[in-house]
């Protein structure tokens, strides 16, 4: 684990919104079994902290109080985690900023699907770390998997999901998701704050 919990540009943010059995959540399991369903990149400039994410309805810089704000659960607390690229990688890192701040207002993806006329949370810093890698895959991307952990059925706010749209649940296609990048080895978690949903202490 990293020694300074100060955050550095480049970092990695994953975060819980909402309830903690929600649709993303509810599917996918990441550090430490962390229930995190959004993620994004922080970036510090001379205005101060702030979080590239696809968040709806578009690619944005957001201040990364905004940020957190959402991750905030019933009780007022703030529910995320910060990874660090490892010394051996971080080279990508300035790279991978500039193509990401190139995709803002590029509308947010709400059918999780990987082509590039839209983005979702985890696609975007695939997306960010692939172009910094010359193209070559960095952040794996794996058959996506819609079923309930608990249940081994497709989560049925998925079904009503896709329904509404005319489709079906796209099981199996490929994507990524925040607690699959937050199991990257790449990666170093090096601070957890608030009580996240599934993780399970050292």
């Amino acid at each position: 684990m990293a020694q300074n919990n100060a955050m550095e540009t480049g970092d990695l943010l994953f975060t819980l919104i909402g309830r903690a059995d929600n649709a993303i959540s509810s599917v996918t399991a990441g550090y430490r079994g962390a229930r995190v369903n959004h993620m994004g990149v922080v970036v510090i400039n001379r205005r101060g902290t702030f979080v590239l994410e696809a968040f709806p309805p578009e690619v944005r810089l957001t201040n990364i109080a905004v940020f957190l704000r959402r991750t905030r659960n019933s009780d007022s607390r703030e529910r995320y985690m910060v990874g660090r690229l490892d010394s051996e990688h971080r080279h990508h890192i300035p790279e991978a900023i500039t193509y990401g701040l190139a995709q803002r207002d590029v509308p947010y993806d709400r059918l999780y699907l990987t082509d590039e006329s839209a983005l979702y949370c985890s696609e975007l810093v695939v997306d960010m770390f692939k172009s910094a890698n010359d193209g070559n895959e960095f952040f794996e991307e794996h058959p996506m998997s819609f079923r309930d952990s608990s249940t081994g059925e497709v989560h049925p706010d998925w079904i009503a999901y896709y329904e509404y749209f005319g489709m079906d649940v796209p099981q199996g296609e490929p994507g990524s998701n925040p607690g699959g990048i937050s199991l990257d080895p790449k990666l170093d978690i090096y601070q957890v704050e608030g009580p996240i949903a599934g993780y399970q202490e050292p």
